[in-house]
């Protein structure tokens, strides 16, 4: 019974090691540098086609906004003075995305390597993450 029992010890702790929860493997996408990923976001607007927003998502839960210029391909420190925001983001119960705001509502209703689809039900629209590839360009 005890070689059984040791036989069977190495695939026990591999399903323990290799289980993530669902919310850890969404972090995993997001931070597809080990510890940091740029992801542009989308949102239905007037002239979405000339500028964005990109953010930079840190292991450490920290975030930085940046403003997109998609006609000059830049990107820049968000700026909106006399406005605080809290640059922070997670992921709560397991597909929760809390971004800037912990009493988000933005629903991660799928994803892949490339882009995260989200749902806002506060406002009720869908948005989306693409992840930044190629040269980010941000200037100062």
């Amino acid at each position: 019974m005890q070689i059984l029992a040791i036989k069977n010890f190495p695939i026990l702790f591999l399903l323990l090691v290799g289980c993530k929860s669902p919310s850890d493997k969404i972090k995993d996408v997001i931070l597809y540098n080990d510890s940091v990923g740029y992801w542009n976001y989308e949102w239905p607007r007037d002239r979405a086609e000339f500028y964005g927003f990109t953010f930079k998502f840190n292991k450490n839960g920290k975030l930085i906004k940046y403003s997109y210029s998609k006609l000059e391909n830049e990107r820049r420190i968000f700026n909106d003075p006399g406005i605080w925001q809290r640059m922070e983001w997670g992921v709560a119960n397991d597909s929760i995305l809390t971004l800037m705001n912990y009493n988000s509502q933005i629903k991660i209703t799928k994803y892949n390597q490339d882009t995260i689809w989200l749902y806002d039900k506060e406002v009720k629209r869908k948005e989306m993450l693409i992840r930044v590839k190629g040269e980010l360009n941000i200037v100062n």
